[in-house]
């Protein structure tokens, strides 16, 4: 998943950097096989995005081919179409099915013991694209720059760059980020347009990088709907289906969890009423799902990255 900015104001979605300078081996493979199930379960989905499969069923056949594969969600299944960018994961009854002409962005996350693969695809069933082209070419061409000495300012003009050759605009204000263990909000972000990020990339730095690409105006906003939370902090709550879900959401080790999931063990309604108590009391961060704000259909594709003299890709196949 990505990093989503607003202004100065920054909301981090499920984003993970390794700190040291030189990585473990044994962590190094941790994340080499995270990123394999990952490829795995998100080659699996694109096999059944066929016109007329629930999202519902679509999310809840990869969350269990990572489970058989050895892996954990690292976040839920993002199953985001046309205009919605990012943060769309079905909910219980979820009524949605995939048409003909839709852009699917499926977007996995899988760790292996907190270590993070993740990747996202743009399934068009009408066939690719320019708009998908686009997407996958701006990812390729970042890819081969994440090597120590580079800048991440001269990541982001290449991608830019891409997509002017295109004639579409890049999501300004999505970005790539990096990859930690267990954690959801480590800078620095991998912007899709030219900046002035200082960072250089240093050997055995993890990025999940996700260039975002639309026919619309460029930018993402919140909508209504929030799907997915993340866990802040504890909080005092009164009520026995509120102490039961913290309880359940404590299992996810600090990572973002989907609302379905809660719903497995409580009514819908009783989960939408606390997960709105618990994030107005602090004790949750939601993420809304996000839209292109004229519009727009968005094209997504991701890889995770070592950095490396020559870049460890870890989520392809």
């Amino acid at each position: 998943m990505r990093c989503f900015q607003s202004g100065i104001k920054k909301k981090e979605v499920f984003i993970y950097l390794v700190k040291s300078d030189v990585m473990e081996e044994e962590i190094k493979q941790k994340y080499i096989k995270a990123g394999k199930v990952a490829a795995e379960a998100r080659n699996y989905g694109v096999s059944l995005a066929k016109p007329g499969i629930k999202l519902l069923d679509l999310a809840e056949a990869i969350e269990r081919k990572i489970e058989e594969l050895g892996g954990r969600p690292a976040f839920p299944v993002n199953l985001s179409l046309n205009s919605h960018a990012a943060h769309y994961t079905p909910h219980k009854n979820d009524p949605i099915t995939l048409k003909e002409e839709d852009y699917l962005k499926i977007d996995v996350g899988v760790h292996i013991d907190g270590y993070i693969g993740d990747t996202a695809v743009t399934v068009r069933p009408a066939g690719k694209d320019e708009l998908i082209k686009c997407s996958e070419k701006m990812l390729e061409e970042a890819l081969k720059l994440f090597v120590p000495g580079e800048k991440l300012s001269h990541i982001g003009e290449v991608i830019e760059n891409v997509t002017k050759e295109f004639g579409f605009n890049p999501i300004r204000n999505l970005t790539g980020h990096g990859l930690e263990r267990f954690s959801v909000h480590s800078p620095p972000g991998v912007m899709n347009i030219k900046n002035n990020s200082p960072h250089t990339l240093k050997e055995g730095e993890v990025f999940g990088v996700e260039p975002f690409c639309t026919n619309g105006s460029g930018r993402v906003k919140d909508t209504s709907t929030t799907l997915i939370y993340g866990f802040i902090q504890n909080k005092p709550i009164r009520s026995p289906e509120g102490r039961k879900i913290l309880e359940i959401i404590k299992g996810f080790n600090g990572l973002p969890f989907a609302k379905r999931w809660i719903e497995r063990y409580i009514s819908p309604i009783k989960t939408s009423m606390i997960l709105k108590q618990l994030s107005d009391l602090g004790a949750l961060h939601p993420y809304p799902v996000l839209k292109e704000v004229s519009d727009g259909n968005v094209a997504q594709t991701e890889h995770s990255v070592i950095v490396s003299e020559k870049p460890i890709v870890t989520t392809k196949i």
